[in-house]
């Protein structure tokens, strides 16, 4: 059924239809002819019954005494002779042996006719005596009919019996049947004629109907078929019918109008997966020309930091980009104040090393002096002049080393709090590779959330079908930028850590270097305290000069005495000394403007 056509299942069902009413005609008719057959049936019962009132009458009047029972049965015989019913209605009985006990043929009153048949070969007559003392029931034979032919056995008779029991009589009645078959015949014909022309009607309105169905189906189906094909300008017919072939047409021009706006989106769409590749391309760029400029300001600061490791403070951040010009001024600015402040402590050691020299010169010279004074002790009195003179002299320059030591302290202390400033700056300097290291992770994470974003677009795209496989395209395409960005993330920072390790190294040398600058400010200080005895014993020796006189064993004693702090000055002189070549040593690693030459006059004067 699924591949015929709808005009050939409508022509079935029309067909199906008539037929079940054919067959419901049929079985009407055969009811009707039931009916007719049942209602005459019911006329000789009725009769039957009326038949046994008078002989149950004349029975109950014989048991009364009004006559005997024969003179009974006599006039109840003799009247059920005389009663007729239409249409040809009459009565008869038998006794049990098929003996007839009256009829409306007096001739044949009497006769016994059990076993005999008729041309048929029934014997009704036995069957009707049988059915009625079994309680009453329907004999049908065939035989003549009064008013015909006698030998004309071919009209059809129906007979009811039933006995009454008092008498042992089975009364009967029957009636022919052969007019009620002329008139279920003619109705027959009637419902045949009236069931053709319905038929004739009914096809001819199911074709009316079904041509009303199937042709404009037909042209909703050229629609659709120009639709499928691409053609969605042609007008959609028989819009205007309310029925379910107007709703298809309806739904014809509904799915034109879905076509069209499937075409626009597939066009919107395309224009956006434009619009998203040249946006993507433009990310990709500006996110390459980004992750180069990154890794050129990593790959710059960390050999600025390699240089700076290795003990070069001329090194300077030139070109880090508009975004990073904060960051290279911050650094060069860092390296400049780190310079100018080992810049001065590599001028302050080149002066403390000519004043070491003088001051070792001094102490030698002293030492010269005073052993001179203790071997030429026999000659004080004979040079007590030059001795007078060489002690002023020897005074003076305790004080001038006094005043040069006291310089050099001085100078000690600013090297101190240059130092420290110079280890804030490189703490600066290493807090700033902490914040870069945190705008690096904040990056890392800033990656991580967008490679999880990406995910989730991917997931929502691919729950969308279709129309999402672009949005998951783009989702895939952030999701590997994100991770490239996590990688380049995590390689700046690896070098930010390497940068950290090494200004630590700075930091560590620097602090080193100061407390190198404190031990020779402890030796200045000591070697002050000295000259400072110096300078004390050179104007006791004036005063003891002046009182020569007085006794030689105290000159003795106090040549002796100048001697040993000779000695003692020498010693702390020499210390000095190297003190200082540790120092100049540390701040010649350091390589700033002029350091070459800073270190070769350092040298001349060594």
């Amino acid at each position: 059924m699924k591949n015929l056509k709808i005009s050939v299942q409508l022509f079935i069902l029309v067909g199906g239809l008539i037929a079940a009413f054919a067959g419901a005609t049929y079985f009407e008719v055969r009811s009707a002819t039931a009916t007719i057959y049942n209602e005459r049936n019911q006329t000789l019962r009725t009769e039957i019954e009326t038949a046994l009132s008078v002989m149950k009458d004349f029975d109950e009047r014989s048991k009364a005494g009004e006559f005997p029972a024969e003179e009974a049965m006599k006039r109840a015989f003799a009247l059920l002779t005389k009663m007729r019913y239409e249409p040809d209605g009459y009565f008869f009985g038998y006794d049990y042996d098929v003996n007839l006990l009256f009829h409306i043929n007096p001739k044949i009153v009497g006769q016994n006719f059990k076993g005999k048949a008729d041309q048929n070969g029934l014997a009704y007559r036995d069957e009707i005596v049988k059915v009625g003392r079994e309680g009453g029931g329907y004999v049908t034979f065939i035989g003549p009919k009064p008013g015909k032919d006698p030998n004309d056995y071919s009209y059809p008779k129906s007979v009811y019996a039933k006995v009454f029991e008092p008498w042992k009589v089975v009364i009967a009645t029957g009636l022919y049947v052969d007019d009620l078959k002329s008139q279920i015949r003619q109705q027959i014909i009637e419902i045949v004629a009236v069931s053709a022309a319905i038929f004739v009607l009914a096809l001819i309105a199911a074709y009316v109907l079904i041509r009303g169905i199937t042709r404009p189906l037909d042209a909703i189906r050229e629609t659709l078929h120009r639709v499928a094909e691409g053609d969605i300008d042609t007008p959609v017919p028989h819009r205007d019918m309310s029925n379910e072939v107007g709703m298809m047409a309806k739904a014809t021009a509904e799915l034109q109008d879905k076509v069209r706006e499937r075409r626009a989106m597939a066009a919107r769409e395309t224009e956006h997966k434009r619009q998203i590749d040249a946006e993507r391309q433009q990310n990709a760029d500006m996110q390459a020309a980004e992750a180069e400029t990154q890794a050129r300001v990593v790959r710059t600061i960390g050999q600025a930091l390699e240089q700076l490791a290795h003990g070069d403070l001329t090194v300077r951040c030139n070109d880090l980009g508009i975004r990073y010009a904060e960051l290279r001024d911050n650094f060069n600015n860092a390296i400049d104040q780190l310079e100018r402040t080992m810049t001065l402590v590599k001028e302050r050691g080149t002066d403390i090393g000519v004043s070491k020299e003088e001051i070792r010169r001094a102490s030698n010279e002293l030492a010269q002096r005073t052993e001179r004074q203790a071997a030429s002790l026999e000659e004080t009195s004979a040079a007590l002049d030059e001795l007078t003179v060489a002690v002023r002299q020897t005074a003076e320059g305790a004080r001038e080393a006094a005043s040069r030591v006291g310089e050099v302290r001085s100078e000690a202390e600013k090297n101190d709090r240059v130092v420290e400033k110079a280890i804030g700056a490189m703490s600066g300097i290493e807090q700033s590779s902490q914040e870069i290291g945190n705008i690096i992770g904040v990056i890392d994470e800033i990656a991580f959330q967008t490679n999880l974003l990406a995910l989730n677009a991917g997931v929502e795209a691919a729950r969308a079908g279709e129309s999402g496989k672009g949005f998951a395209v783009v989702a895939q395409e952030v999701r590997e930028l994100a991770q490239r960005s996590a990688a380049a993330a995590k390689q700046i920072k690896e070098q930010i850590n390497k940068s950290s390790a090494q200004v630590g190294d700075g930091v560590q040398l620097v602090g080193e270097a100061g407390e190198a600058l404190k031990r020779i400010s402890a030796q200045v200080e000591s070697a002050n305290e000295i000259v400072i005895q110096i300078a004390h014993r050179a104007n006791e020796q004036d005063t003891t000069l002046r009182s020569i006189s007085s006794s030689m064993n105290e000159l003795d004693l106090a040549t002796q005495k100048n001697a040993a702090m000779a000695e003692e000055t020498t010693a702390s002189a020499e210390m000095l000394a190297n003190d200082t070549g540790t120092l100049l040593e540390l701040i010649e690693r350091f390589r700033v403007s002029g350091g070459q030459a800073s270190a070769q006059g350092y040298r001349k004067a060594g």
